[in-house]
């Protein structure tokens, strides 16, 4: 297994030279394996590279200590989840006494898993998934890890597969995992459990069991101990065969992301933090639903909501709203998808406590977004001059009430347009202008202290704060940029 073990790393490059590594070590069969193979390697290679410089006489060509040391560097992280009494406590004994007998450094950190999953809405497996990985992350950036050691094996792939199939997941589910993703090396996926359990009790590798592993209340158990038995009976070498369609799986997955990637680059439309397509490249399109979802799904929106856009698309629906966050609205990374008339956008969702108050009378400028805003004081003489321009709003001093307040666009905001005898609301205003989600929502408003809506900021003023004949101060503003 050694030798297999030694192929598989060679053939995806999992480890190089000098690289230091992180094993999740749980006390598990399968870690401990992982472990010892990695310590075994690391002999070999020792081995292999003092025959070899004594063959060549080359000891007088060590310059530095390096030169003399093993091929890699080892440490170990195990995580105490707290949530099998006495048996996660044993475990952590057990893996910090093979740690101190291997001379190997190892990491330990206990976890309120259950707190955790609580206050964060989480199941117990995706809440110690969490909270493991992190600390993961965590170790690697604080002691220069290169390489983070899992023990997924070719049944945890073929388990995998079928959860992610269950869960009505694409190609991208079932492709499976990778030797390598990011600094995550999985050395053991070429193998089974039946061969790493053969190869510890070979070896007379020590390790502890898991009894909540037996559990078929969890649907990997299930698939552990009722499906996957199944297609041992229906083939001998299902396995194996599984592991090869996951592999499949994947490098079809690598052509089509590629492709996919390739067509929404020749159709997207990007700007900043916003970007569009427009419907007729989904409608049109035999697969348009397929490609919705595909480019929809980078920024966190599901197969349903994917289905719904598209829906509304079709039957020409406009203005129909969709947030990435379940409807939350409470994240950083809170973003709306907007199906317009002609076009489906989708952009940051902003917050109402997003706002900039003005309480100076004389000349400055402020920044918003990626515009200026310059205002300036000025006397109504015969020298001025009254500015028909949509970049420039001038008000009548008398007619407004300091401090100003930007702010964006409220549901139920009314004003009286420049022009007209009666008041309307912002949303009509919009309306009539055209607007798509995206512009009603990155529109700022100037009231004033009595809460007057003097400005639609680069669009129109208020009727109500416009330069009369007795004006005599005028207070005016200039979008810059």
């Amino acid at each position: 297994m050694l030798t297999e073990f030694n192929r598989f790393i060679e053939k995806h490059n999992l480890i190089n030279k000098g690289d230091k590594i992180l094993l999740a070590l749980s006390g598990g069969v399968d870690s401990m394996v992982l472990a010892k193979l990695l310590i075994m390697s690391q002999r070999v290679s020792e081995s292999t590279r003092l025959q070899a410089e004594t063959q060549s006489h080359c000891q007088s060509h060590c310059q530095s200590q390096s030169h003399c040391q093993s091929q890699s560097h080892l440490a170990f992280a195990h995580c105490n989840f707290h949530l099998r009494g006495e048996d996660s406590n044993r475990d952590e004994r057990f893996v910090t006494d093979f740690a101190r007998e291997n001379n190997i450094p190892i990491y330990i950190k206990h976890f309120d898993t259950e707190s955790y999953a609580k206050e964060n809405s989480l199941s117990i497996e995706m809440a110690a998934r969490e909270l493991r990985y992190n600390w993961f992350k965590e170790l690697k950036e604080i002691h220069n890890f290169d390489k983070v050691a899992l023990a997924h094996h070719g049944d945890d792939q073929i388990e995998t597969f079928f959860i992610n199939m269950l869960r009505g997941s694409g190609i991208k589910g079932l492709k499976g995992m990778k030797p390598q993703n990011d600094f995550y090396i999985r050395p053991l996926l070429f193998s089974n459990r039946k061969q790493i359990v053969t190869f510890a009790k070979e070896n007379d590798i020590q390790w502890v069991e898991d009894y909540t592993n037996n559990e078929t209340i969890y649907l990997r158990n299930k698939i552990r101990h009722q499906i996957i038995p199944l297609f041992d009976e229906i083939k001998d070498n299902a396995r194996q065969c599984l592991n090869f369609s996951i592999e499949c799986l994947s490098s079809e997955n690598e052509l089509y992301r590629k492709l996919i990637d390739e067509k929404l680059a020749e159709i997207e439309f990007v700007k900043d933090d916003y970007r569009s397509v427009e419907n007729r490249h989904f409608l049109n399109n035999e697969k348009g639903k397929q490609l919705l979802f595909e480019w929809v799904r980078r920024f966190g929106f599901n197969y349903e909501q994917a289905e719904s856009m598209f829906e509304a698309m079709r039957n020409e629906k406009s203005g129909v709203v969709f947030y990435n966050d379940n409807g939350q609205q409470t994240t950083d990374n809170s973003l709306i998808a907007s199906v317009q008339k002609d076009i489906i956008e989708i952009f940051k969702n902003r917050f109402d406590d997003d706002e900039f108050q003005i309480f100076r009378f004389s000349d400055f400028q402020i920044q918003i977004d990626s515009q200026i805003l310059r205002f300036s004081v000025l006397n109504k003489d015969e020298n001025f001059k009254l500015i028909k321009d949509s970049s420039v709003a001038q008000f009548d001093m008398d007619r407004i009430t300091f401090p100003l307040k930007l702010r964006h666009w409220r549901k139920g905001d009314k004003f009286k347009p420049l022009g007209m005898k009666g008041s309307k609301l912002l949303s009509d205003f919009f309306n009539d202008l055209g607007f798509t989600t995206f512009q009603k929502r990155n529109v700022w408003i100037m009231e004033d202290a009595n809460g007057l809506i003097m400005w639609v900021v680069g669009y129109r003023i208020s009727d109500k704060v416009k330069i009369l004949d007795t004006t005599t101060v005028i207070f005016q503003c200039d979008i810059m940029s």
